[in-house]
């Protein structure tokens, strides 16, 4: 029997349910209550069997932060490494340190997630403690932050209705924040698109800078820096004029790998112009007089590479690392950010030499991914089909394209207002 009376107290009993058998070959943990009364003893076993009909009784009882581990587990193979290192930095950084990691996951409600969006935007309820005893007060949130946290917090809730620990995912009910004008304007204006004739004007002031030949390609291939990093000779033909995207650079936690592109749209050929020919020509030439100067000391490594690392360095153990070498995400970010106050000087001596004031310049924020905005901005625009346009983006569809580049098309809103007025105007 699953109720017994507890000897040597009259009235008391003990109700035992067995949970589902969560692993093939083991057997079912048992779960036990003690109540007074046979009546509410009853009732409990109820409840216990009706909860255990609809997932398991002991995930149910398990905190938040303790599913979200074993959800990272089963991910693993599902996604790509800098992808799941995305989650991960996510559950420790912001639902871990929160009361709500803590909660048990058969608990977690629409009011308790929402709860967490306002104490993140308000830099509430994730204070650390340190060994001293000294408190770090945490920082409030930003609103894309957040709502980067509702996506990952709402596929780990996705997954404990599909093991039947909670009935409804809260997250379809919780939203996130919404953006507003304001949220990060600065890191906007780094990332989106570049007006061509900026853009005419950053591309010459980087002209001698390392970054020069993959800022020209990005600008005219739309390529992401992951794609145009991960390039190598054989995937591009200059006769053809085109090249083939096939694979991404990831960085995590200082390793770097090629990885395969994350969707069969994102594997793709990209025609390209004579101007990017003769950059790529030129790209070839610099490679070739670095391998000559290097070679005979043993400092070139052939990786086929399009745009390797010319730089000879020395890493953190002191070994010597090799020009010829791959040319990491994070090494890059560092030399555009070079390249970056390089330009910006020589456009404020333009600036001055045309009469301005240098207190007057406006110093240019723009980082690579803008220039991939840029190229759809101009393709569209020069009327390019959305489709095309999509396709040389590696987008998932051309509704993504158009939903993202909406602005490039703005002007066609007035289109045609005019070509009913010969019928209209009588004066």
């Amino acid at each position: 029997m699953s109720i017994t009376e507890v000897k040597g107290r009259p009235g008391w009993f003990d109700v035992r349910v067995y949970d589902r058998v969560q692993v093939p070959g083991e057997r079912p943990k048992p779960i036990d209550r003690r109540v007074k009364g046979k009546t509410a003893a009853e009732k409990v076993e109820r409840d216990l069997r009706n909860q255990r009909d609809e997932g398991s009784l002991i995930g149910r009882n398990a905190g938040l932060s303790t599913y979200c581990e074993s959800y990272l587990r089963s991910r693993r193979a599902e996604v790509s490494r800098q992808t799941h290192h995305g989650y991960t930095i996510t559950v420790h950084r912001y639902i871990d340190r929160h009361a709500i990691g803590v909660r048990r996951i058969g608990s977690i409600d629409v009011t308790a997630v929402s709860d967490f969006y306002a104490d993140l935007l308000a830099g509430v309820g994730r204070d650390v403690v340190l060994d001293d005893g000294t408190v770090v007060p945490a920082a409030p949130i930003a609103t894309p932050t957040v709502r980067g946290v509702h996506r990952v917090l709402s596929m780990v809730l996705k997954r404990a209705t599909v093991d039947g620990l909670i009935r409804i995912n809260p997250c379809t009910v919780a939203r996130p924040p919404k953006e507003t004008r304001d949220d990060g304007d600065e890191d906007e204006a780094a990332e989106r698109g570049i007006d061509p004739d900026d853009a005419r004007r950053l591309i010459a002031a980087l002209s001698d800078c390392e970054v020069f030949y993959a800022a020209t390609v990005a600008m005219g291939t739309g390529l992401r820096r992951s794609e145009f990093l991960a390039l190598r000779w054989r995937d591009v033909d200059l006769k053809a004029k085109e090249l083939r995207v096939n694979g991404k650079l990831e960085e995590v936690d200082g390793i770097v790998e090629r990885a395969a592109v994350k969707t069969r749209r994102s594997r793709r050929t990209v025609p390209f112009s004579a101007a990017i020919v003769a950059a790529l020509k030129t790209q070839k030439a610099r490679i070739a007089e670095c391998k000559l100067a290097t070679t005979k000391d043993g400092l070139w490594i052939d990786e086929d590479w399009l745009f390797p690392s010319l730089a000879i360095s020395v890493s953190k153990t002191g070994e010597l690392l090799p020009a010829g070498r791959c040319w990491t995400p994070s090494a890059f970010a560092q030399a555009w950010r070079r390249g970056m106050l390089t330009a910006n000087g020589r456009l404020l001596g333009e600036f001055v030499a045309a009469g301005g004031a240098p207190e007057n310049f406006t110093p240019m924020s723009a980082g690579v991914h803008g220039l991939r905005h840029t190229y759809a901005t101009m393709l569209l625009r020069a009327g390019v089909r959305d489709e095309v346009v999509s396709r040389r983006l590696g987008h998932s569809s051309s509704i993504v394209t158009r939903n993202i580049y909406s602005h490039a098309t703005a002007k066609e809103a007035r289109e045609g207002v005019d070509v009913t007025d010969a019928i209209l105007c009588h004066e």
